[in-house]
């Protein structure tokens, strides 16, 4: 296990003051409930942002290759996911698109099916350590972008 899958969010939390037990009570879930996440150093990009959210940011993913490599291009989903054009996922489709990821094979090397892949954009979701995984076999780094919340809205 990585054990780093969440770090992000252990940042975000000691970032904002706030404890594990109250950002339970925020979500409405038990504290055992959100332990038990910490504990896997896992959850679903939906729970991830659901944090993010109640603390008062936005959450972000890209998927990239070194900085040193002359092939990295740098996309920014944000305005476009906002807009409604694109979903959670955006960042992994543009991924897959630019270093020719093909599903098929992810889910081999993944050893899970090929359903399952197609099931993760299917439902606009998928874990956070999947995410991680992806990023070690292509040789990819995760970038976690977070941001406060605009305001006024």
């Amino acid at each position: 296990m990585n054990n780093n899958n969440l770090q992000f969010l252990h940042s975000l939390l000691e970032a904002s003051g706030v404890s594990k037990a109250r950002l339970a009570g925020m979500m409405g879930c038990s504290t055992q409930n959100l332990f038990t996440y910490f504990k896997r150093d896992d959850m679903r990009l939906t729970t991830a942002l659901e944090i993010a959210s109640l603390l008062g940011y936005t959450l972000s993913f890209s998927l990239e290759k070194d900085r040193a490599s002359t092939s990295n291009v740098i996309v920014d989903i944000e305005p476009l996911v906002g807009q409604g054009g694109l979903k959670r996922l955006a960042f992994l489709r543009i991924a897959m698109g630019l270093y020719g990821i093909e599903r098929k094979k992810l889910a081999e090397q993944l050893g899970i099916s090929y359903n399952g892949v197609n099931r993760w954009f299917h439902v606009d979701d998928i874990a956070i350590s999947y995410i991680f995984k992806i990023a070690k076999l292509y040789d990819l780094k995760v970038k976690t972008t977070i941001k406060p919340r605009p305001t006024g809205n």
